[in-house]
């Protein structure tokens, strides 16, 4: 009894040292589902002067260049300037052209005008963040679209016309940082526009004596004040 009862011991310690060699390896690759992402916040800057650029206002025939200056955390002030082109399809006086179907065959000409505008930017979020995220602006702004008209048929001269807009509006905006020295602003806001033009009109009068028709201009001019809805993009490069 003995003798068989050695034996079950070291037949137990054998197994036990074998057990101990051997070793249990686990691989965890997780969950994408589950892992934890981190959200990346915006960039911020401390950018002082930026030079900016609308390309959505050649649709308005408007080369539109500007200038935005930090004053402090929450306020910069915004300069914007260039020439203008008219007769372009979505500007103010837009593409034009009449045939009366006899006699002159008159249209519109481009010209070239000028304009520029200056606001006042609050950041007001965070205590402000200037030149960072949301702004509200007070913008003012004088446009001169120059032009013409041109009678094809030289019976008579050409003339020039002009509109002047004086526009006053709220804009309501954001500026975001791309990169540190890259920023794209997203603006749209409303106000009031006083607009003025020069126009010419092309009458003709039949003139008995000769049995003739007799063309020539007659200058046509108007002032108003209409409702102005702004928007845009703007790229911004700091310096």
């Amino acid at each position: 009894m003995i003798k068989q009862l050695s034996v079950f011991f070291l037949a137990s310690l054998s197994f036990g040292a074998i057990a101990q060699d051997q070793k249990v390896v686990i691989i965890d690759k997780g969950s994408s589902y589950n892992s934890p992402k981190k959200r990346k916040e915006p960039l911020v800057t401390n950018n002082i002067n930026i030079i900016k650029y609308s390309p959505l206002q050649l649709l308005v025939g408007e080369i539109n260049l500007g200038f935005e200056r930090v004053l402090n955390e929450m306020s910069s002030v915004e300069f914007e300037i260039g020439p203008t082109l008219s007769n372009i399809r979505l500007s103010v006086q837009g593409n034009h052209y009449f045939d009366p179907g006899f006699g002159p065959s008159v249209d519109r000409t481009s010209g070239v005008g000028f304009f520029f505008g200056t606001g006042y930017r609050m950041y007001p979020l965070r205590g402000g963040l200037a030149p960072n995220w949301f702004y509200i602006s007070p913008v003012f702004k004088f446009r001169q679209m120059n032009y013409g008209f041109r009678d094809y048929s030289g019976l008579l001269p050409s003339v020039k016309g002009s509109e002047k807009d004086f526009n006053f509006s709220f804009n309501f905006g954001s500026q975001f940082w791309l990169e540190e020295k890259f920023s794209l602003d997203v603006f749209a806001g409303f106000g009031l526009a006083f607009e003025s033009y020069k126009d010419y009109v092309m009458t003709n009068v039949y003139d008995g004596n000769t049995g003739q028709y007799v063309f020539g201009w007659k200058e046509d001019n108007y002032s108003g004040v209409r409702f102005l809805f702004t928007g845009g993009v703007k790229i911004g490069l700091a310096q």
